[in-house]
């Protein structure tokens, strides 16, 4: 209140399994919040005038281009137009971690429906293909997760919003569960 905090609190377990409980640095998957970290990396570009909204993304990355994706715009995948929600055949875990491989692939996907025609939800594939647009027009051409480091955590004095943990951070993350896997669905 009036810039003093006034609770700082924290409950819950960390690892059901363990019992080890949450602590005030326990780390948190936020899934899809990261989207607005992504999207405001390419507002930071757009800014600087690095990316124009109505520019092809082929303009920044043209491999981006393949298979009639090359009337797809940065607008468009802002707005989950692009036309690319589905991820790779083939993806593993270790492949989502490479992200040269990822944006090779996805860069090679053919669309659903043509870019603009039809809003899909880019749930998988919007952090590479946003981000690949803001590593791509980066002057310093720094990786996506530097970019982000370098240009919205330090400034706001982030020390906990990670793209990828560090190994040392690792032990801090909390193992998300179901909690209501084995209750029955209601009648």
């Amino acid at each position: 209140h009036r810039g003093q905090k006034v609770i700082d609190l924290w409950d819950g377990l960390a690892d059901p399994a363990t019992g080890r409980e949450v602590e005030a640095d326990t780390l948190f998957n936020v899934y899809s919040v990261t989207k607005a970290v992504t999207a405001t990396a390419l507002h930071i570009q757009a800014e600087r005038g690095h990316v124009d909204y109505d520019a092809s993304i082929a303009a920044y990355w043209p491999e981006f281009a393949a298979h009639g994706k090359d009337r797809a715009t940065v607008r468009h995948a802002l707005t989950h137009r692009v036309g690319v929600p589905q991820m790779p055949e083939g993806v593993t875990p270790e492949m989502m971690c490479d992200w040269d491989a990822m944006a090779g692939a996805i860069a090679d996907l053919p669309p659903l429906p043509p870019p603009g025609e039809k809003a899909l939800y880019q749930s998988m594939t919007f952090g590479w293909i946003v981000g690949e647009i803001v590593r791509r027009s980066d002057p310093s051409r720094r990786s996506f997760r530097q970019f982000v480091l370098d240009e919205i955590c330090t400034p706001l004095g982030l020390a906990d919003l990670w793209l990828g943990i560090p190994d040392d951070a690792e032990p801090r993350v909390a193992i998300m569960t179901d909690r209501n896997a084995d209750n029955p669905p209601p009648p």
